[in-house]
């Protein structure tokens, strides 16, 4: 049984744990926010994160987070879940390499929310085992105020393969083969170490429950049913389900399943829509309080509501709570379209309650009200939004890419590809995540930014300065009173050629932004989360160490005596740093003499040192 009260966090479970470190890991996601995404791995990176506000502006934490974690985290999402970012940031070109979108292979959606994640030893020890962590949520990789259920495991890895992580393992090595066309041959085989740690990892039942079992759905050679029932084929004494999304063909075959459908809680607009809701003898719904968010700074794109997804069934004297992605719909269970993760946890009723628990006082019940159907909605209001749902997938299956050329001292962009798009009576817009949505162009009608060239004809997004080019572009669909908007991963062509030392070099931006990044590679400073524009800029007067402030010199000296690997990291940065910059003029030093002469006594300490 769930306690409504007890409260969890995402940023908690990606924590390491005491004495560890965060070394690989991989998470899958239907959608995903980016600037949710940029923000999680200082959480890898460092235990000490305590402010993760948007508000705060200074980039260099999520620089050095990046860094260090930007190829050990590895995000997998349904294509064309992308949500367009609230504001700019031009460190959102740096997830490029993380963020992988994928797609079903039996017409159904990618819609697993699972994580996977090694530690190890801060210490080498060989008594001092592996661990892994599962996390199996429902919810995704986003910034919605949802009431949502969390499952959290841990495990050792041992020597022997483990019979019950058998197919998790599966699930693990499935998403490494999905990613052969866009993802690195490092990051499949890093993916593929994951699955087998995986294979050889007794998972630890949470609470009084005394078996764990994973179910990968939509993964097969074809699409195949799944319910969630007992081993047996023997239906369920109790039912109960909670699910966001239902459909009645999806009811009536669970409620065939049950000898008592006892409950069902759903969306009132997704109940709306079904002819009948199966056998369940009591429908309901989150009452207004349960939606009504619980903090001042809840902004108003922030989906609320029910996205918790719960199958409760009891058979003699057992309990079995499966808990994942899995909606109550055709695509998800009836017909098997769907990729989904579902994990079963298994315990004796008489100590983790039954069905009828869930309902009581002190579970979710006091959240609930009795569902009444609505008055029908709109018919063309449905109609406009399913258009621009259909558009949105065609436009994920179209071949658009984009392509830069030089101008003078920025790119210009141009999106290729949408002269085969059926627009279907819908306005579109589009430009680059890394700028502000109001400078979005119009892709659909046609504008007067239409190019020519012998290729193909293609919609000029603009110009750029190179730290904001990137291949996530952003979508803004509108039809009748409907509208929406999402973002792709596109193909990128004739870009600058190291995007991501311009991003670094503007988010530096001068010697003061120089020296706090020196303090974070030394390990000497905190700073915050840096989900700001991701210019370096600060607002207001905020003060920043200056060069001044710090002391450097003991700083550097400290590190060459106890960790002389952070100078080699230093070195690296000072020699990219040192390459051509075409808008040198135009920005303020980074590499100013005084701060080079300091350098360089270490340089040379740092040479004769190898050559020794």
């Amino acid at each position: 049984m769930i306690n409504p009260d007890q409260r969890s966090l995402l940023t908690d479970a990606l924590t390491p744990p005491d004495r560890y470190r965060y070394e690989c890991g991989v998470a899958t996601t239907y959608s995903l926010d980016l600037i949710t995404l940029l923000t999680l791995p200082l959480h890898l990176a460092r235990r000490d994160t305590e402010d993760t506000s948007p508000d705060r502006h200074d980039p260099l934490p999520v620089l050095d987070a990046l860094r260090r974690m930007g190829d050990r985290l590895t995000v997998v999402c349904q294509r064309g879940r992308l949500q367009v970012p609230r504001k700019s940031n031009a460190l959102l070109g740096l997830l490029e390499d993380m963020v992988h979108e994928t797609q079903a292979p039996h017409e159904g959606v990618f819609h697993p929310k699972v994580w996977l994640l090694r530690f190890v030893p801060d210490e080498p020890d060989e008594k001092a085992p592996t661990l892994l962590r599962l996390l199996v949520l429902t919810r995704n990789l986003t910034d919605d105020r949802s009431w949502d259920l969390s499952l959290w495991l841990e495990g050792e890895r041992g020597k022997k393969p483990v019979g019950p992580s058998r197919p998790l393992a599966a699930f693990i090595e499935w998403l490494s083969r999905t990613g052969k066309e866009t993802m690195s041959v490092a990051r499949r085989e890093q993916i593929e170490r994951l699955a087998v740690d995986a294979r050889h990892t007794q998972w630890t039942a949470p609470g009084k429950f005394i078996e764990v079992r994973f179910h990968p759905l939509g993964i097969g050679a074809k699409a195949t049913q799944w319910f969630p029932e007992p081993a047996s084929g023997m239906p369920w004494d109790e039912l109960g389900v909670i699910a966001p999304f239902v459909s009645a063909d999806a009811l009536d075959a669970l409620s065939l399943r049950a000898r008592e459908s006892l409950f069902l809680v759903s969306r009132a607009e997704e109940l709306d829509r079904c002819a009948s809701h199966g056998s369940f003898s009591d429908v309901r719904v989150l009452s207004d309080h349960a939606t009504s968010g619980d903090t001042e700074d809840d902004a108003v794109h922030r989906q609320r509501g029910l996205h918790a997804k719960v199958y409760i069934g009891r058979r003699a004297w057992d309990t079995h709570l499966f808990v994942g992605s899995a909606n109550a719909t055709g695509a998800a269970l009836a017909g098997g379209r769907n990729v989904e993760f579902v994990v079963e946890l298994v315990g004796r009723t008489s100590k983790v309650g039954g069905p009828s628990d869930w309902l009581g006082g002190d579970g979710i019940g006091p959240l609930l009200e009795p569902y009444v159907r609505s008055v029908p909605v709109d018919e063309q209001a449905i109609k406009d939004e399913r258009a621009l749902e259909h558009l949105r997938d065609e436009l994920a299956r179209a071949p658009l890419a984009l392509y830069c050329e030089e101008a003078d001292q920025c790119w210009r962009v141009v999106l290729r590809g949408i002269d085969g798009v059926n627009w279907n009576g819908a306005a579109a817009r589009a430009c680059l995540v890394s700028t502000d949505e109001a400078l979005a162009v119009p892709v659909n009608p046609r504008p007067a930014n239409v190019t020519q060239d012998s290729l193909q004809q293609g919609v000029a997004l603009g110009e750029f300065a190179p730290q904001y080019i990137t291949s996530f572009t952003g979508f803004s669909l509108a039809r009748g009173d409907a509208a929406l908007s999402f973002a792709l991963k596109l193909p990128l062509f004739g870009g600058p050629e190291e995007r991501d030392l311009e991003i670094l070099r503007a988010a530096i931006r001068n010697r003061d932004g120089l020296v706090r990044y020196l303090m974070l590679l030394l390990g000497d400073w905190a700073g915050d989360d840096g989900n700001g524009p991701g210019d370096g800029a600060s607002p207001g007067d905020e003060r920043r160490p200056s060069f001044d402030d710090v002391p450097l010199f003991e700083m550097l000296a400290r590190a060459y005596a106890r960790e002389p690997e952070r100078l080699v990291q230093i070195r690296d940065l000072v020699e990219r740093l040192r390459r051509p910059d075409s808008n040198e003029g135009d920005r303020e030093p980074i590499l100013t003499a005084d701060l080079m002469e300091l350098w360089s006594v270490f340089e040379s300490a740092l040479a004769e040192g190898e050559n020794r």
